[in-house]
């Protein structure tokens, strides 16, 4: 049986206490010695959900609305997450992960793997959810705020920034035989750039299955893309950067939404950092603006096209003062050693090392090029480079690489690549 939750990242030790990252989605079936299951979402309709197809849909993102006015709470209430609710709570749907099981003389049958979270973003019912929370389906259904439950199809899905389009058919309806098209309400999507530290986050999802759950809080942090924590194997894959809040985000929240005091989406909820494997008031949302970008790449062509630069390099804050002074390499220089290069790296002359040396139990290349910035940002890890490349470039685009060389600054012109496509 599957894991209660899907761990994406393996446990930080510390000498007291261990960390794990979890994402935040994901209710699995299991055993019921392991930990209690929610039980699955009922469905208000007579609809049988449509196997998940990795066709695209050709049709670009709707832009984005205005924020409709405020309404007002009622019985005096004047929390924040009430209007939030009020504005958007029909916006946000509970998606249901379902295995095709083939039994005997090739009867089949639909069993539920995992409940996520999503919000629709146009008027043609297109919803965003996490990848993780459908790469693994057969089949996927939609649950609206008033239960009823509907088929989606896949439209597209990004591995690397966590983030799937799938889309339900406004001709489908609901098992009064009523069109599901009324149920179709996008939200807004706000700006993650204009996000502040201690503003309101309101995230609302289907925590352990329990749909059209409201929970408040701050925005505890902003995490820069490719920022790697302090402390290893601690770290959040979010390539474009995140959202920290301590509004409770628990596994069921996966691709749900964070919104801001005003009802605007800044955020998807992605993943908890928990020593329990539940709410520890640490989790992270992907920015809004990363949607943004990649979610028209999603609906056109079905995913999303990566930048590669073309170098594996080790970051010099990674190695003691006492190796690099073995390196002939100053205490205080910071940057990327280059170890080997590929693609366009290695096209434009960025240099790898040419002498193996051991250290320890690792082997280092001496000898390549420091890369100390990319088009003219300081470049002090490999979360640096990536994040900069993720977030500003796409294949084919250059980027100036500017290496220490011979103890020299040198500009080298790079025509970044496509990364490969990783494998389901």
């Amino acid at each position: 049986m599957r894991d209660f939750f899907k761990t994406v990242l393996v446990a930080a030790v510390s000498s007291a206490t261990t960390a794990t990252v979890f994402t935040a989605c994901a209710i699995q079936n299991q055993s019921a010695t392991v930990v209690p299951t929610a039980a699955p979402p009922q469905s208000a309709s007579a609809s049988t959900p449509a196997r998940a197809s990795s066709a695209p849909v050709a049709a670009p993102i709707a832009s984005v609305r205005a924020a409709p006015a405020p309404q007002v709470a009622t019985g005096g209430a004047t929390n924040p997450a009430v209007s939030v609710f009020q504005q958007n709570g029909g916006s946000v749907v509970n998606i249901t992960s379902m295995a095709v099981i083939t039994g005997r003389f090739g009867s089949q049958t639909q069993q539920p793997q995992g409940i996520g979270s999503g919000f629709v973003i146009d008027a043609d019912g297109r919803i965003i959810t996490n990848n993780h929370v459908v790469q693994e389906a057969d089949q996927l259904a939609v649950t609206f705020q008033d239960k009823t439950t509907v088929p989606a199809q896949l439209v597209g899905r990004d591995d690397l920034n966590d983030l799937a389009v799938i889309q339900v058919d406004l001709n489908a309806t609901d098992a009064d035989g009523r069109s599901i098209r009324d149920r179709i309400k996008q939200v807004t999507l706000g700006d993650s750039d204009q996000v502040t530290i201690g503003e309101t986050a309101v995230a609302i999802g289907s925590p352990l299955g329990l749909q059209q759950t409201v929970t408040e809080g701050i925005v505890s942090a902003l995490r820069n893309p490719g920022e790697e924590s302090p402390v290893p194997r601690n770290q959040v894959e979010l390539i474009g950067g995140a959202i920290q809040t301590d509004a409770a985000i628990n596994p069921g929240n996966s691709g749900g939404p964070l919104f801001n005091a005003s009802g605007q989406v800044i955020g998807v909820n992605s993943a908890i950092l928990s020593q329990s494997g539940g709410n520890e008031g640490v989790g992270f949302a992907i920015p809004i603006n990363v949607v943004k970008r990649v979610a028209p790449e999603l609906i056109q062509n079905g995913r999303y096209r990566h930048a590669l630069v073309g170098v594996t390099s080790i970051a010099l804050t990674d190695i003691s003062p006492q190796v690099k002074q073995q390196l002939g390499i100053a205490s205080n220089q910071k940057g990327l050693l280059v170890q080997q290069v590929s693609a366009g790296a290695q096209q434009a002359g960025i240099q790898p090392g040419t002498r193996r040396m051991s250290v320890g139990n690792e082997t280092i290349v001496a000898g390549g090029d420091i890369i100390v910035a990319i088009d003219g940002q300081v470049v002090a890890t490999g979360g640096d480079l990536r994040g900069w490349i993720e977030n500003n470039k796409h294949p084919g685009d250059q980027a100036t690489l500017t290496v220490l060389r011979n103890g020299q600054r040198v500009d080298v012109q790079v025509t970044l690549s496509e990364r490969p496509q990783q494998s389901p």
